[in-house]
């Protein structure tokens, strides 16, 4: 008689309950293996200190440099947009390492769970950070910094917004399978955030980047959120900006499944060179 617990025989259906059971597991418990700093005040301040710090920045600086007030808004909108970075990226690719610093990391690599929901798991959390997080930003852009709503289209932010998030954390995830064979995919995340300032139209058009960098900007979801969420503010239809959104969809899709081939390869690389208990 067959072992109906052996996870080598079990239904499809078994094998999706035992999968949502460890996202379920994993996106309450993973807050804590995400950050150290594990308290409601630190959040808090994650929401609402860090997208007033860059927005403010960038955008007086450009006062200082006498931009007109529609390039002024247009650096404060995508500054709005990229804060969310900090933690769907940053946060996100640090789970490897922060693993590792623990000394969790063969544990958990041994485990039986399913691979993806767990890491998607403990990656969930950061997704709705990241969305606070740039709504927050939002609201400053419209209470502090002057940007008008009146034509807005608040379905069609809100979805761009989410959409935005879960996109930048499968990026957090494919750098953070990096960290599997480094000591830490820190470094990879803080020139990766760099990189979404400079080339996803968070100050400029993409259009002013030198044309053979354009198509590299395209490659990351942050570009089309921003210019999504531009058209909305400006008044465009959710309709109108399906097409925008079907490709920052396609676009977290294709991250997610070049993360987990880059997440299998070096964990087959890691247990063949003992990288797994590096620090």
């Amino acid at each position: 008689m067959k072992n109906t617990e052996d996870p080598r025989v079990l239904s499809a259906e078994s094998r999706l309950q035992m999968a949502y059971r460890v996202f379920k597991g994993a996106f309450f418990f993973g807050r804590k293996g995400l950050i150290i700093w594990d308290s409601w005040e630190m959040w808090i301040m994650q929401i609402f200190i860090t997208p007033i710090a860059q927005i403010g920045f960038f955008a007086f600086l450009s006062v200082y440099l006498r931009y007109p007030l529609a390039a002024t808004q247009f650096i404060v909108i995508g500054n709005a947009i990229q804060a969310m970075s900090f933690s769907a990226v940053f946060a996100v690719a640090n789970i490897t390492s922060q693993d590792k610093w623990q000394g969790t990391l063969p544990s958990t690599m041994v485990t039986p769970a399913n691979r993806v929901a767990l890491f998607i798991g403990r990656a969930w959390f950061q997704v709705l950070l990241s969305a606070l997080i740039a709504a927050a930003g939002l609201l400053y852009a419209a209470t502090i910094f002057g940007v008008s709503f009146a034509q807005a289209d608040f379905l069609a932010i809100a979805v761009v917004v989410m959409l935005t998030a879960i996109a930048m954390t499968t990026f957090g995830l494919l750098i953070s399978a990096v960290g599997l064979y480094m000591r830490t995919a820190l470094i990879v995340a803080n020139v990766f955030l760099f990189v979404t300032m400079l080339l996803c139209g968070v100050d400029f058009p993409v259009s002013q980047l030198p044309v053979w960098l354009q198509p590299v900007a395209w490659v990351i979801p942050l570009t089309y959120g921003t210019e999504a969420v531009r058209m909305a503010i400006a008044g465009a239809s959710f309709q109108s900006i399906l097409g925008i959104i079907g490709w920052e969809s396609l676009d977290a899709l294709l991250v997610m499944v070049s993360g987990f081939a880059l997440f299998t390869g070096f964990e087959s690389l890691s247990r063949r060179t003992g990288r797994f208990e590096e620090y």
